[in-house]
């Protein structure tokens, strides 16, 4: 069972599953989509840079230091 979606201070979706723990929306669809859970040294990446986009063909699993580089990209073209 979920509980109501929430956003947190960082701006992405999270909800409480029935243990009561909170989790991130884009890491359960990922999850989801792949079969199984994240790889320790992997994040889930929005392809479109919207942190509520969570549809499946808008995230990727990238290896963490991948997923820097992207970002770092994206703030020195700002």
């Amino acid at each position: 069972m979920v509980f109501g979606i929430r956003k947190n201070k960082s701006g992405y979706k999270t909800f409480k599953d029935s243990d009561g723990a909170t989790r991130s929306v884009h890491k359960r669809v990922a999850e989801k989509k792949m079969g199984g859970p994240v790889k320790k040294g992997y994040e889930v990446h929005h392809r479109d840079g919207n942190k509520t986009n969570n549809r499946p063909s808008n995230l990727t699993v990238v290896k963490k230091s991948t997923h820097r580089k992207l970002h770092s990209k994206k703030k020195s073209s700002w």
